[in-house]
């Protein structure tokens, strides 16, 4: 019976535990490089990161509690327009209001609201989820975005991801933008348009993006450094700031295939810059090799499926996007961070998720997780109501059939 089951009873089982394995994962890591060395946490308590890590999981533990038990209609319907607001907010005054760090001052990534200091676009990525899934069901429901036409409503969401993406550029944070105009055209995607749609919107999504980038470069004039990654992505072994690609490739060739042992990393001490935050997969490859490597990867891809299979029951948009939204999330961004790190790609600057060091990464990955788990309750059980009444209905069928009275053949 549906009532008997209380609202943990619909967490995510697999989700949670590939969860919390890359959380330990995560908080084993750092340990290792920070506690080996100060030259990664100079004048400070080599175990002050690990104590940080650990409080962050914990927080966002709490956290993931508090967003699955929260009422469904609370992020559907009582705080759709609140939450674009804040999202539309938080993207634009982050390049304008932003803060920078000591190792990238011209990274207006952080803001301080009360006193509280975190990394803006880790709280805007929940909100353009819930924002863009939000959007997506008011123009269903005024009956503005399943049409045949190229161009209608339906394109508001896709503008809308670009015009986030935008936002993010000007800080300017290249990853993370990434990360948000793969999210959103996902989503787009997988609202249910109609297929002649697709490679039409798809060639104009193209075409934004080079003219997004054309903007950035000779408009917008990006910082030299971020055009000096893709030259470092070129050639990162003559160009003067390639040192920082050079050890994680010599980090992850020492690895093998199992590893040099936890904690006996020598890019470790020192010759990585802050090697626990964006390059901390070239440590795990370092230190338990190759197989842990990908054994990382399978968890985040076992995560964005039952996302995506959670969202394949739905029977409405909003909750089937926002699952969408998180499995994407976690399809995503790991791969962008691999691909950087490896030299597949130019470095983006964006976090493993749930193993780099960051309380305010971790707490909203958390979060993330939390709405998920809300959205599969509400997706489970109203497929369960649906079920049920469905059964009723057919056994009220079958009762009204065995009524009917059947003559002889030949009589009237």
């Amino acid at each position: 019976m549906i009532g008997k089951k209380g609202k943990l009873d619909y967490v995510d089982g697999y989700v949670l535990v590939a969860a919390l394995i890359l959380s330990a994962i995560g908080i084993l890591m750092v340990f290792s490089i920070t506690g080996v060395s100060m030259f990664n946490n100079p004048g400070g308590d080599a175990m002050s990161f690990v104590i940080r890590s650990v409080a962050g999981t914990l927080a966002g533990l709490f956290m993931m509690v508090v967003m699955t038990l929260l009422p469904n209609a609370m992020f559907r319907r009582k705080m759709g327009f609140p939450i674009l607001f804040l999202t539309v907010a938080f993207f634009v005054l982050t390049p304008i209001l932003g803060e920078g760090t000591d190792n990238s001052p011209h990274a207006y990534r952080w803001l301080v609201i009360g006193g509280v200091r975190f990394q803006a676009v880790e709280v805007s990525r929940i909100g353009f989820v819930l924002s863009m899934a939000w959007i997506t069901q008011l123009l269903v429901n005024k009956h503005l975005y399943y049409t045949n036409k190229i161009w209608s409503h339906h394109l508001i969401p896709l503008v809308y991801t670009f015009f986030c993406t935008l936002t993010v550029l000007l800080q300017p944070d290249l990853g993370s933008g990434a990360v948000i105009l793969g999210m959103g055209t996902i989503m787009f995607l997988s609202s249910g348009i109609s297929k002649k749609q697709i490679i039409p919107l798809v060639l104009v999504a193209l075409g934004s993006m080079v003219v997004i980038g054309i903007f950035g470069v000779y408009v917008l004039n990006l910082e030299v450094y971020q055009l000096d990654r893709i030259h470092v992505w070129l050639d990162p072994f003559t160009h003067e700031d390639g040192l920082q690609s050079r050890m994680g490739f010599i980090a992850i060739a020492l690895g093998g295939l199992f590893g040099v042992g936890l904690g006996a990393s020598t890019q470790a001490l020192g010759f990585s810059i802050e090697p626990h935050t964006d390059l901390i997969i070239t440590i795990l490859a370092e230190e338990l090799g190759l197989i842990a490597v990908i054994g990382v990867m399978v968890l985040y891809f076992l995560i964005a499926v039952r996302c995506f299979l959670t969202a394949f029951k739905a029977r409405e948009v909003f909750s089937a996007l926002v699952c969408i939204g998180c499995g994407a999330f976690f399809l995503i961004q790991p791969l962008i961070n691999l691909g950087g790190s490896s030299g597949m790609i130019p470095l983006s600057g964006v976090t493993l998720p749930l193993i780099s060091y960051g309380m305010t990464s971790q707490i909203s990955i958390f979060i993330m997780l939390g709405i998920y788990f809300n959205m599969r309750r509400y997706i489970l059980v109203s497929e369960a109501r649906y079920q049920k009444m469905k059964e009723a209905e057919e056994t009220a069928v079958e009762s009204d059939d065995s009524k009917i009275l059947h003559f002889p053949q030949g009589t009237r």
